[in-house]
């Protein structure tokens, strides 16, 4: 296979589809009247970035390597002595079906209920923490959801398709 700074290409494709759908996102997004437009924007510039840093990090170069190590610590740990730890398929799958879970909450209940649900879900079941943990890192979610899009910049949020959203 073709590589590319050291990489085989496929391993670009995940951030390479990416910021192709980002870049559709955002041309979609410069169509809406300004005050529509600025979450779209804002979201869709942040999947460009992120999706740089992750084609920058897969790189087989000095800044490649740090990147994947600042970004991803775990990468750059052997295991057993072999190459870099993977994960078993299982895991993966359970780690997209939270995120297909995340975007459905979202689309059901919208960004202010979802995303600090989400929180309180993903440290308790995923990371194990105890109850108190979970609803204070919840509700300081909701607390800087609130102060960023409500206070800040005066954003109504969408409320997803059970309130009113659809």
């Amino acid at each position: 296979m073709a590589r590319v700074f050291g990489t085989e290409i496929t391993d670009y494709l995940p951030a390479t589809a990416a910021t192709t759908v980002a870049a559709v996102y955002l041309g979609a997004a410069y169509q809406y009247s300004p005050e529509a437009r600025a979450t779209p924007l804002l979201i869709g510039w942040t999947v460009v970035a992120l999706a740089m840093l992750d084609i920058a990090s897969r790189t087989q170069t000095g800044l490649g390597r740090r990147l994947a190590g600042w970004l991803n610590p775990v990468t750059t740990r052997p295991r057993h002595g072999e190459g870099p730890a993977g994960y078993p398929i299982g895991r993966q799958i359970v780690a997209m079906i939270w995120i297909a879970g995340f975007v459905t909450g979202f689309a059901l209940i919208g960004a202010t209920y979802a995303i600090p649900l989400y929180v309180f879900a993903a440290t308790r079941w995923r990371g194990g923490r105890p109850y108190l943990v979970c609803l204070i890192s919840a509700a300081g979610t909701l607390a800087g959801i609130w102060f960023l899009f409500g206070w800040l910049l005066r954003l109504e949020l969408y409320p997803g398709l059970l309130f009113g959203g659809g």
